[in-house]
């Protein structure tokens, strides 16, 4: 929606105000209804097993994570690089040599790490503990995600009702280089 100043030039364009959740009825008593928090919803488990999804919250311990993620990446680079047993010494030789020519592209095992609200600063520094390390490849992303509240009411007459919420969120990827 356009306003017109009086010399007839068009002005900039207002963006619609923010539109706010009503407030949660409250009758005599302190109150009648209480938010109740759901856990966050999370994702499928991807179908690939080279996409790992790890999920910190404030008190994970740091060295913890920063291992857990360590882990996976082993552990990806293990599956790829298996050879048969009784395979012969240049069938484990071109298998070695496919198996790095695709780590270089976008299949190569990959540790997505995940934090909300107060976790996204221990995301954030491990992200940087990868970055410093120089061995690894991170790719951070903000999101917002939606989580629902259910509004309890106290009252037998009170209906239940429910409300998204937007939290904040980092994903960081993390790749061997």
């Amino acid at each position: 929606m356009a306003k017109e100043k009086s010399d007839g030039k068009s002005a900039e364009v207002l963006p619609s105000p923010v539109v706010k959740l009503p407030p949660i009825p409250k009758g005599k008593p302190r109150s009648c209804a209480k938010v109740q928090k759901r856990p966050l919803n999370r994702r499928q488990p991807p179908a690939s097993s080279n996409s790992r999804i790890i999920y910190v919250s404030p008190s994970t311990p740091f060295m913890s994570a920063v291992k857990r993620v360590q882990k996976q990446l082993n552990a990806g680079l293990r599956t790829q690089t298996a050879a048969h047993k009784n395979a012969s010494l240049g069938s484990r030789i071109r298998q070695l040599e496919r198996a790095s020519a695709s780590s270089g592209e976008k299949g190569s095992a990959t540790v997505t790490v995940m934090g909300t609200g107060r976790a996204i600063e221990k995301t954030l520094s491990l992200a940087s503990w990868f970055e410093q390390a120089g061995d690894y490849e991170v790719e951070m992303r903000t999101k917002t995600i939606g989580t629902v509240d259910d509004i309890v009411a106290e009252d037998d007459d009170g209906e239940d009702e429910s409300r998204v919420r937007k939290l904040s969120g980092l994903e960081v990827s993390i790749r061997l280089k």
